[in-house]
């Protein structure tokens, strides 16, 4: 029988995101690449379970996904792997693998970090194996004729150590962070309330429902916040997540000479967005993350509204009202309604809602309706068949991405 790899130089880009997020990540990658200045190919991945995507290492794919992706949760390149799992034979593995790469700086000092996430399985505890690779980090910088000193914030390195694989074949992987941190900390969101949605989630819902900014509004009847709008606008443009500037990482030398800005990639594209909720304190917040995400402009002030208003008051002829300039006859519904469970309302109140929603929204005959829900009884109460399910986490609830065709006549089909 065959064993274990052996400990391992690595070198492929990873993306990693929330559960079942490898179809809407592969997707919204090529279609980022497509549009950026590179002209190169993106090879199909390698999945790892529904959470994350391997590609071999191309520095323009990964300028691009560390910049532009917006529906990744982390960002990185492999650098090593092993099947240990325990510390000493994890540092015995890392140290000559890591001093040998020259990949990493070589003769001076760097600041860094490691951080330790689905380890359950490693022999010793999250802040031991932590120790150990940042030991295994430091020796070999020494080796490397330079220093390594750990540093909390703004580091330049920020290491990502995870358990990988299944069997024989489980390993202890690190991994250098491309896209400085979690990607749904964008750092545009100044005002929130009890329950706000991840910004990642939010990406995946308007992608996972195939949005046409150019063809059809998009309308977010519970806002909260206004997330869903945020992100939906920011994926319309195609701006950036992160700047070059504010990534470390891509002071790599094979990163030289690429572009020190990342402009939007359809700057021409207007969205037409209503986002609205009948909770007065949420309309602050959503002019307030509006305005911090670039998105008051007056080239924008005429195509994304913010109204305080019941959502069973919407009709199509109210839509066309606030958005007078947004393609007609078709449009898409994008929303996070409350759950009970995490709001505070009872199971009654919620289902209400639903059932409300699911009448108000059958008036919009020709438009689709996107949803990301964690209470099962959504689609009884709504009233309506999805065109598409599919399960994912939200809030730390099991949760499901849910499509619906409305109008009286749902999918071709009387109801």
């Amino acid at each position: 029988m065959n064993g274990p790899m052996p400990a391992q130089t690595e070198s492929a880009l990873r993306i990693s995101g929330s559960v079942g997020a490898n179809k809407v990540m592969e997707s919204e990658l090529l279609r980022l690449v497509k549009r950026s200045p590179f002209h190169v190919r993106v090879p199909k991945p390698v999945r790892q379970g529904s959470m994350a995507l391997r590609y071999p290492f191309d520095p323009a794919i990964a300028w691009v996904a560390a910049c532009y992706h917006r529906s990744s949760s982390r960002i990185g390149i492999e650098l090593a792997s092993s099947p240990a799992d325990r510390l000493e034979p994890l540092v015995a593995d890392l140290v000559p693998l890591l001093a040998a790469d020259d990949r990493l700086p070589r003769g001076r000092t760097v600041t860094f970090t490691v951080e330790v996430k689905g380890v359950e399985d490693f022999e010793a505890g999250p802040l031991q194996l932590r120790g150990a690779v940042k030991s295994a980090f430091e020796q070999a910088i020494q080796k490397r004729g330079g220093q390594a000193v750990v540093q909390g914030k703004d580091a330049e390195w920020e290491m990502l150590v995870r358990r990988v694989g299944t069997g024989e074949d489980r390993r202890t992987l690190v991994i250098l962070d491309l896209g400085r941190g979690p990607r749904h900390m964008r750092g545009q969101r100044v005002a929130q309330g009890p329950a706000p949605m991840r910004e990642t989630l939010a990406a995946q819902l308007v992608l996972l429902a195939k949005w046409m900014p150019q063809l059809e509004p998009l309308v977010d009847p519970t806002a909260g916040s206004g997330t869903i709008a945020v992100e939906a606008a920011l994926l319309a443009r195609g701006i950036a997540v992160r700047k070059p500037d504010d990534l470390p990482a891509l002071r790599w030398p094979f990163f030289e000479g690429f572009p020190p800005q990342s402009p939007p990639l359809y700057p021409d594209t207007r969205p037409f967005i209503l986002t609205s909720d009948i909770d007065e304190e949420c309309i602050a917040w959503m002019i307030g993350n509006l305005r911090a995400s670039g998105l008051t402009g007056r080239d924008l002030e005429k195509t994304i509204k913010v109204r305080s208003m019941d959502a069973t008051e919407l009709t199509p002829e109210k839509v066309a009202e606030i958005l007078p300039d947004a393609p007609d006859g078709r449009g898409l519904f994008a929303f996070n309604p409350p759950y009970g469970h995490r709001m505070g309302g009872t199971e009654g109140d919620v289902l209400g809602l639903y059932r409300d929603l699911g009448r108000t929204l059958k008036r919009f005959d020709g438009w689709r309706a996107a949803v990301i829900v964690a209470n099962e009884g959504f689609k009884s109460a709504f009233n309506a068949r999805p065109s598409m399910v599919k399960p994912t986490s939200a809030a730390g609830l099991r949760a499901e991405f849910l499509v619906f065709d409305l109008g009286e006549r749902q999918g071709g089909r009387s109801r």
